[in-house]
Formats: C-alpha cells, sequence, structure tokens
C-alpha cells in the first residue's frame, strides 16, 4: 500500500505543548476507581496463596 501526498507543508510541533492529561475524575469515581483497585489486588493475592491447587491442573490440560 503505498500513500502519495501533495502540497503538504509539515507544520513544526509547538515547543512548549504540555501533555494531555485524562481529565479528573469526580470523588465517587475515584472512590469506585479505588474499591475496583482494592479488590483486583486482593483476587491475585487469593490466586497467589492457593496457586499450588492450580499445578497439577495445568500440568494435566491435554490428558481430557
Amino acid at each position: 500500500m503505498v500513500a502519495v501526498t501533495y502540497g503538504v507543508a509539515r507544520i513544526p510541533a509547538a515547543k512548549n505543548a504540555a501533555p494531555a492529561r485524562a481529565p479528573r475524575q469526580n470523588i465517587v469515581g475515584r472512590f469506585f476507581t479505588a474499591v475496583m483497585e482494592a479488590r483486583l489486588r486482593q483476587a491475585y493475592r487469593e490466586i497467589a496463596r492457593r496457586e499450588f491447587l492450580l499445578a497439577n491442573k495445568r500440568d494435566m490440560r491435554g490428558l481430557h
């Protein structure tokens, strides 16, 4: 695939351009985001604690 452009002038980037930031969430949004992240970390901890129970299942995956 080929892209052809005609008569397009290059525009230099702004020298002091601020990096784009995500808009701030309100307090309720930040609260729910924090709760979701905490629950996700808790789920990863629970999986890590019981990972030894899953080891045999991974080894026997192709035997069904």
